[in-house]
């Protein structure tokens, strides 16, 4: 399945969870299984070859299957011929990485509308957050809140997926707005990985049909 058509049909936006005593390997063979359309490598903690090595056996499990989102670091995008790269406020700007990366996929986490507004120019989708404050992420910006988060979402034209914080009880409401979720410590510590990645990718995928 071609990048662009995988990113049309992503629904729920699955991060990888380093603090869980799941692999990311496994994680993400599970994801994958449950019909997840897009991964997001993030560990803050290995060392550049583990990073490198582990990417490697992400593009094996997911190929035609998800896309595999780089979190940072386009030069590592670039090592293992990811399908994209995600970009924070912070990091390389989205033009700079453009003119790197080529054709490869650009995600950039944006929290207010004039950034989101202005990363749609370059970016292939926008991430809006944090909803929520969030204990996954160190550093986070002020929380949103729902309704202004789906404001930003409404007002941008690219895809975009809504982040921070989300519960199940989110879902329905967002939605509407977003075409992709992302919920991390709701789905990977809470109760069986499988199930809680296959209610939200299910409950994600018919809410938008609705």
């Amino acid at each position: 399945m071609e990048r662009n058509e995988l990113l049309d049909r992503a629904n729920y936006y699955y991060i990888t969870d380093p603090e869980i005593d799941i692999s990311v390997e496994d994680q993400v063979k599970i994801a994958v299984e449950k019909g997840v359309k897009i991964i997001q490598y993030r560990d803050k903690s290995k060392s550049d070859r583990e990073k490198y090595e582990e990417l490697r056996n992400l593009m094996n499990i997911c190929e035609g299957k998800a896309l595999v989102i780089v979190n940072d670091r386009v030069d590592m995008a670039l090592a293992v011929d990811a399908d994209g790269v995600h970009l924070g406020q912070d990091d390389l700007p989205p033009e700079c990485a453009r003119d790197l990366v080529g054709d490869l996929i650009i995600g950039v986490s944006t929290h207010s509308l004039q950034q989101a507004e202005r990363s749609q120019s370059i970016a292939d989708y926008v991430a809006v957050g944090p909803v929520y404050r969030t204990d996954t992420k160190e550093d986070v910006d002020p929380e949103l809140g729902i309704e202004r988060a789906k404001m930003i979402a409404d007002s941008i034209d690219v895809p975009k997926t809504a982040i921070g914080g989300i519960s199940e009880d989110d879902l329905e409401a967002l939605a509407a707005h977003f075409d992709m979720i992302c919920a991390i410590s709701s789905v990977t510590r809470e109760g069986d990985l499988s199930e809680r990645i296959s209610y939200f990718e299910e409950k994600i995928d018919d809410a938008k049909r609705r």
